[in-house]
C-alpha cells in the first residue's frame, strides 16, 4: 500500500475506533480545541446537523412560492449577500442555469460584489420592477448587501419614499438582528428567520440556500431526499461513512505536508468549487494551520504538480470514464487521490454533497486540532477597511506587474500564489487569470488560488490571514474612477471597493504574507494575457 493510502487508512481507523461520527452527532465539544476568543462554542454552532431533517418542513413552507412570484410578474431573483449567504445561490444558479426542470421563467442571480462596474451592469440589464431581491445577512449588518440594497431601492424610487417598493425586497436574517428589526417595521415584503445555531458556511440547507431555490421553481423536496440520504450515510462509526472517509483523507494528507486540496470537477459542477473554497478555507485557516483549497485551476500534467498536493476528484455517473483516467495518471505520479462519487447525475443530489463536505470538514478539523466554527481573522480586514473609509484614505501604493511576477518566480513550494482581483467579474477576465495561474504553476511548480474581491474576503480571506503565512499575494485593483454613490454615505462603490482591498492587503502583510498590490489600466485582460505569456517565453 502506498504511504499516502496508509495514512488515510490509519486516520480512518482512528475515527472509527474513537467513535468520531457518533460523538459529532452527539455534539461532543471535546472533538475540537476551544474556539477563538469571542467565538461561539460548539453547542451554539452545530445546528446544521439538523437541517436535513428540517428540509421537508421548509419545502412545505415555500411550496407555491414560485407560482406566486410568477403570477406577480417577477422575472428575476437577485440574492444580495456575501460568503455563506450567497455561496449556495451562486452554486445553484450555475448548476441549474437556464430552465430548471424545463419550466422556470424566473432567473436566479447572486450579487456578492460592490464593484461599481458589476453593480451598474446588473442594474441596467434587469427590469428592476420585476426583480425580487433577497437581502441575505446572518448578522444583519454586512456592509456589502446593505449597500447594494440601498442602491437598488434608490434607483427604483428615484430617491423618493423607499417603502413604496418593499414588495421587491425580502430579508433573510437571524432573529433580533438590525435587518430583522427593519423588516418587522415594514421595510420589506417579508422576513424569513434563519437558524441562529448555524454558521454562514454551514447554511446551504437552510433558508439562505433553499428559499432562493424555491423562488425559481426548484423542487425542495428533491433536495430534502438527497440531504436526508447523505445524513443517514454519515451516521455510523464505519469506514464506509462517506463523511469520515473524506475528512480522514484531507486531514491525513495535510498533516503529512500535502495541504493543497485540489478539487477536480466536470464543468457542469464547477459552481461547487467556490462553495468548497469557503468551507475549507474559512473552517480550517487559522492559528497558522489550514487546508488550502485549489479550485478552478487549469489542468496541468501530473508531473507539474508539486509534492504539497492532494486531489479530490468529484465524479458523477457520466464523467466516470474520464476521471478514472485522470485519477490513474495522478496516482501513477505519486499523488494521493480520493474519488468522491455523487450517487447519480441528478443535479438535486448536490444537497447531499453539501452535507457530506460539511460533515467531512468538521471531522478533518478535529484530526488537525482546529476549531472549525469560527473565523477570527475576517473581522480584522473589515475594521481596517472602515478605518480607511472614515479617513478618506483608500489609496495605497502598488507595484508593477512585471516586478510582482519576478517576485513570484523567486518563491518556492510549498509556498503558493494567491491571486485576488477587485475587478468586474467576466468570462474574459477569468480566462486571462486562468492562463496566468497555469503559467505560474508551470514556471514555479507552485499551486495558485484565485478569487474576486470582495467575495474572497468572506472565504479564502480567513485562510490568507489566519492560515500558513507562506503565500505570495498578487492583489489586482482597477485604475478606473467611478461616481456610483452608495446612498446614505459619503463614499462611492469604487471607494468602498478600494478600502476593502487596501484594508485586507494591510492586514495580510502585517500577518506575514508577501503582498503585492497591482493597479491595472484600461485593458486588464490584455495586460494579464501579455504578462502570462511572458512568463514562459
Amino acid at each position: 500500500m502506498p504511504p499516502h493510502q496508509q495514512l488515510k487508512a490509519d486516520a480512518l481507523r482512528r475515527l472509527v475506533d474513537e467513535s468520531f461520527a457518533s460523538r459529532l452527532w452527539q455534539r461532543d465539544p471535546d472533538l475540537w480545541p476551544a474556539p477563538s476568543p469571542g467565538g461561539d462554542p460548539a453547542d451554539q454552532t452545530l445546528g446544521w446537523l439538523d437541517l436535513p431533517v428540517q428540509l421537508p418542513m421548509l419545502a412545505e413552507q415555500f411550496e407555491g412560492l414560485f407560482n406566486q412570484l410568477t403570477a406577480d410578474g417577477f422575472t428575476d431573483v437577485v440574492v444580495l449577500g456575501m460568503g455563506g449567504s450567497s455561496m449556495t445561490p451562486l452554486t445553484l444558479s450555475s448548476l441549474f442555469e437556464g430552465q430548471p426542470d424545463g419550466s422556470s421563467r424566473i432567473r436566479l442571480h447572486a450579487l456578492d460584489t460592490v464593484n461599481p462596474g458589476t453593480v451598474s451592469e446588473i442594474s441596467e440589464r434587469l427590469d428592476l420592477s420585476k426583480t425580487l431581491f433577497f437581502v441575505s445577512s446572518k448578522s444583519g449588518t454586512t456592509v456589502e448587501p446593505l449597500s447594494l440594497e440601498a442602491f437598488f431601492r434608490s434607483v427604483m424610487t428615484d430617491g423618493s419614499d423607499q417603502s413604496a417598493n418593499r414588495r421587491n425586497f425580502i430579508a433573510l436574517t437571524d432573529p433580533g438582528t438590525p435587518l430583522s428589526n427593519r423588516a418587522r417595521a415594514g421595510e420589506f415584503g417579508t422576513w424569513i428567520s434563519t437558524p441562529e445555531k448555524v454558521g454562514g458556511r454551514f447554511s446551504a440547507l437552510s433558508a439562505f440556500g433553499v428559499m432562493p431555490a424555491a423562488a425559481i421553481g426548484l423542487n425542495i423536496g428533491n433536495f430534502a431526499e438527497s440531504a436526508g440520504r447523505m445524513a443517514q450515510e454519515c451516521q455510523p462509526d464505519s469506514e464506509s461513512n462517506p463523511g469520515l472517509e473524506l475528512g480522514a483523507f484531507m486531514a491525513a494528507n495535510a498533516l503529512a505536508g500535502r495541504d493543497k486540496v485540489t478539487l477536480l470537477t466536470s464543468p457542469k459542477f464547477s459552481g461547487l468549487e467556490m462553495w468548497v473554497d469557503q468551507l475549507l478555507a474559512e473552517s480550517t485557516g487559522k492559528n497558522g494551520k489550514g487546508l488550502v483549497p485549489i479550485t478552478g485551476e487549469p489542468t496541468l500534467a501530473p508531473d507539474q504538480y508539486g509534492s504539497d498536493r492532494q486531489f479530490v476528484v468529484f465524479e458523477t455517473g457520466n464523467t466516470a470514464s474520464h476521471f478514472e483516467c485522470v485519477s490513474g495518471e495522478l496516482e501513477a505520479a505519486g499523488h494521493p487521490v480520493l474519488t468522491v462519487r455523487m450517487p447519480t447525475s441528478d443535479r438535486y443530489d448536490i444537497a447531499g454533497e453539501f452535507f457530506r463536505w460539511q460533515f467531512a470538514i468538521a471531522i478533518a478539523a478535529a484530526l488537525m486540532g482546529i476549531y472549525p466554527f469560527d473565523q477570527p481573522d475576517v473581522e480584522a480586514a473589515k475594521v481596517k477597511s472602515r478605518e480607511l473609509l472614515s479617513h478618506s484614505a483608500t489609496e495605497f501604493d502598488t507595484v508593477d506587474l512585471t516586478y510582482a511576477l519576478n517576485t513570484v518566480n523567486a518563491a518556492q513550494s510549498p509556498s503558493y500564489v494567491a491571486i485576488v482581483a477587485f475587478l468586474p467579474e467576466s468570462p474574459g477576465l477569468t480566462a486571462a487569470f486562468s492562463l496566468l495561474r497555469k503559467n505560474i504553476s508551470i514556471n514555479t511548480g507552485m499551486a495558485t488560488t484565485f478569487g474576486y474581491g470582495p467575495r474572497y474576503l468572506h472565504s479564502t480571506g480567513q485562510l490568507y490571514k489566519g492560515g500558513p503565512q507562506n503565500a505570495t499575494v498578487l492583489g489586482f485593483v482597477s485604475g478606473k474612477e467611478d461616481d456610483l454613490t452608495v446612498p446614505g454615505t459619503g463614499y462611492t462603490f469604487g471607494q468602498l471597493t478600494e478600502a476593502q482591498a487596501g484594508g485586507d492587503f494591510i492586514v495580510m502583510a502585517e500577518g506575514g504574507q508577501t503582498v503585492l498590490p497591482i493597479r491595472l489600466g484600461n485593458d486588464p485582460i490584455g495586460e494579464i494575457d501579455t504578462a502570462a505569456k511572458e512568463l514562459i517565453d
